[in-house]
């Protein structure tokens, strides 16, 4: 790999190709550059909320003592 210091994975390449995609669907239906931020900050959300983790923390522990 060339850029082997950046540790990119699939994840981040779906990110960038969606960011691809907002960017093409701009260029095509002139959408303004607020639009296009909207989209883009859309996505990243998105992205960040996919890789949120439930808290596996037993609430109930305290019951089986």
């Amino acid at each position: 790999m060339i850029y082997s210091y950046l540790k990119l994975g699939p994840r981040d390449g779906v990110m960038l190709v969606s960011v691809i995609i907002m960017l093409v669907l701009t260029l095509v239906f002139k959408w303004s550059v607020w639009e296009f931020l909207f989209s883009v900050v859309a996505v990243i959300i998105a992205f960040l909320a996919g890789n949120m983790k439930p808290d596996k923390k037993n609430v109930l522990a305290f019951l089986k003592r």
